[in-house]
């Protein structure tokens, strides 16, 4: 039986400035294309009501499952994690917000609130470990050793 393909898209406010965090983002990013399809989008960063808009408007070329990062969202473990994107049938959309946070349209549309952690983090950071949990995801889902 052939493996199914992740299908997903990360719809990111703000461009990455610090050189370390992009380092680390490009190598997950070429980890998971791999084993998934995966497309970056970064919008300019401005009001949270111009950035709902333009996130919208995306989300509405391309529909699928949205997931939105948010400091109220649900927490999974890694595992709980890979078994959620394995769950979802086709294109996952994951929004993050820039430092001024989501419009709440943004947030009520979505199919998924996800927290990251209880913790508070810049959208940098949070780029990168939500690139990093993909990729730890893909990981258990192809039965490799990253997730030990």
């Amino acid at each position: 039986m052939a493996e199914t393909v992740l299908n997903l898209k990360i719809i990111a406010t703000g461009k990455m400035k610090d050189r370390s965090l992009i380092t680390l983002v490009q190598d997950y990013i070429e980890r998971i294309s791999h084993d998934a399809r995966l497309q970056v989008v970064e919008i300019r960063d401005s009001d949270p009501e111009s950035e709902g808009r333009k996130i919208a408007e995306l989300i509405k070329k391309d529909p699928g499952h949205t997931v939105v990062l948010s400091e109220e969202g649900r927490q999974f473990d890694s595992v709980a994690f890979s078994k959620y994107v394995t769950s979802v049938t086709g294109k996952i959309t994951f929004v993050i917000g820039g430092p001024t946070g989501l419009s709440p349209s943004v947030k009520k549309s979505a199919n998924l609130l996800l927290s990251l952690s209880s913790m508070t983090f810049t959208h940098e950071i949070a780029r990168m470990l939500l690139m990093e949990q993909i990729y730890r995801a893909v990981s258990i889902i192809r039965h490799r050793s990253y997730h030990k």
